[in-house]
């Protein structure tokens, strides 16, 4: 079952990537029909409804921004509020909805909405220097207020611009025609044909000649190359918190960061009208809905939007634990137990515990450091598990407990390349193995498995089966007890339970005592 359920997560993530990539090339090298469908009222619809979308994930942006108070969600409200407004004035812009003819608008808005959208969803990813950010933070309205009003002044310019400067042609009434080079009535990208220059008023001749630039084909290359560089950092930097701890929402916004990606390459290089070209709006449509569906089961799990948010703060959490940060491991033991209420304290009561049990079986000081950090991270992979199914009152699926039996392997992943955690990798991985082999995630027997993780194992064991849990209510130390001795032996280290015996029965820790006074996270 559980390899099952991997094969169908990869062959969603390739379905994802792959098919409408298959489908643009099949379609411009011919290989599938790709008809020429002139619809400038669906072009609006559709550009419009997406604009909307993208508007509403601005504010829950805005908002989180308010309450999170980080830069990284400031650059993402200002990612989405780009795209709504930049790509309304695309809609906006369409020959023959609203603008009756040609417009140098309607083609480079596209482009523009994607370029700002790619540099602000990059500025996300990027941990700032606390002085920057203070200053972002602090000037959060005014800066969006500017940014709106930039927005606003686009969309006024790009209106007036074309109202005063096109025909009066219908939209698809014209298709697109092939004219020697300087005519003046060669087609835009959209295929229609601007009227003679006579027929523009004066006004509309001498605001539309200074944008021309916006029809150089050199400036549309450098936009779509800078998009495509950008959506694809994006794309790694979300692919990689992804792999280490999905959720619905970083699932979103990967899967609308390749959209976006994707629509980018059919938008510039899919002949205008033709069904390969309506996929990027197609995709744009969907790269939107698909971060809004993200944003919408998250927010049903976690119940607010900071805690929503803050999942796609993670990235840069790991990288200051690669750099050995001893804090940034007690903030991620906090964001995990965060996620479960029934088990706040679990964490740093089995590194108690786990610590006077290798104390009891004379480990050095410098293995009980590891044994510390091993114990505070050993659920560290369950920051990737929803909290639907971490505060599941009744029993869980295969495929839940397949979810939840994936922690360890995610742990492992989180500090595997942590240069001052590797000590504690067998901990982190194998606290889970039992004597007897029928443990996970290594199937682990004997000492095959780490003396870190057995200790780890019985304290864990006990703390688990003393604390309520959605599922049950907390035993009592002797039940707990009775049943940790069955299983001595033969699942669980025989040393490692008398150990804990030993402990239980001696005077309680006190703020004295080696298991608090031992610098156990010290690097």
């Amino acid at each position: 079952m559980h390899a099952s359920f991997l094969t169908r997560s990869r062959l969603y993530w390739a379905g994802i990537v792959v098919v409408p990539l298959l489908l643009l090339s099949l379609q411009l090298m011919h290989y599938l029909p790709d008809p020429n469908w002139p619809g400038s009222n669906f072009h609006f619809l559709i550009v419009s409804l997406s604009a909307c979308i993208a508007l509403l994930m601005a504010v829950f942006m805005t908002v989180a921004a308010s309450q999170l108070q980080d830069a990284r969600v400031v650059f993402l409200s200002w990612a989405f509020l780009g795209i709504s407004g930049i790509f309304a004035v695309h809609g906006l812009t369409t020959p023959g909805a609203i603008v009756p003819g040609f417009n140098p608008w309607v083609g480079f808005s596209a482009h523009l909405a994607l370029l700002i959208g790619a540099i602000c969803l990059a500025l996300s990813t990027v941990e700032w220097h606390s002085t920057v950010e203070r200053t972002i933070i602090n000037r959060q309205r005014p800066l969006t207020i500017a940014f709106g009003t930039v927005l606003i002044s686009f969309a006024f310019l790009a209106l007036f611009s074309s109202f005063t400067g096109t025909h009066t042609g219908h939209a698809g009434t014209q298709p697109p025609v092939s004219t020697a080079p300087g005519s003046s009535t060669a087609p835009d990208d959209y295929g229609y044909v601007a009227a003679s220059t006579a027929s523009q008023t004066t006004a509309g001749r001498s605001l539309l000649s200074q944008f021309d630039v916006l029809e150089d084909e050199a400036v549309k290359r450098s936009v779509m190359v800078a998009t495509l560089l950008l959506l694809g950092l994006v794309i790694f930097r979300y692919a990689r918190i992804q792999r280490i701890a999905p959720n619905p929402l970083i699932s979103g916004f990967l899967v609308s960061a390749i959209f976006l990606f994707q629509g980018q390459l059919s938008m510039s290089f899919a002949p205008v009208w033709n069904a390969s070209w309506w996929l990027y709006h197609v995709l744009l449509f969907a790269a939107f809905v698909a971060a809004l569906a993200g944003m919408v089961v998250e927010y049903a799990y976690s119940g607010s939007l900071r805690g929503v948010v803050a999942g796609l703060l993670l990235r840069d959490t790991i990288i200051q634990m690669q750099r050995g940060y001893t804090e940034v491991i007690v903030a991620l033991v906090g964001a995990v137990e965060a996620k479960d209420v029934y088990t706040r304290g679990h964490t740093q009561r089995v590194s108690d515990l786990a610590v006077r049990i290798g104390e009891e079986l004379r480990l050095p000081r410098e293995r009980l450091r590891m044994l510390a950090q091993a114990a505070m991270l050993h659920d560290i992979g369950k920051i990737g598990v929803p909290d639907s199914i971490l505060n599941k009152p009744g029993a869980l699926t295969p495929e839940e407990f397949a979810a939840i039996r994936e922690h360890p392997i995610r742990g492992h992943t989180i500090i595997k390349d942590v240069r001052s955690l590797q000590g504690v990798i067998g901990g982190v991985r194998s606290h889970h193995e039992r004597l007897d082999g029928s443990g996970y995630p290594d199937g682990l027997k004997g000492n095959e498995i780490p003396l870190e993780a057995r200790i780890i194992a019985v304290a864990d064991m006990y703390d688990a089966l003393t604390s309520l849990r959605p599922y049950r209510p907390a035993w009592s130390p002797e039940r707990a007890l009775e049943l940790i001795d069955e299983q001595a032996g033969e699942k669980l280290d025989a040393a490692c339970v008398r150990a804990l015996h030993a402990v239980l029965n001696a005077q309680p820790a006190t703020a004295s005592s080696p298991a608090t006074t031992t610098p156990v996270l010290a690097d």
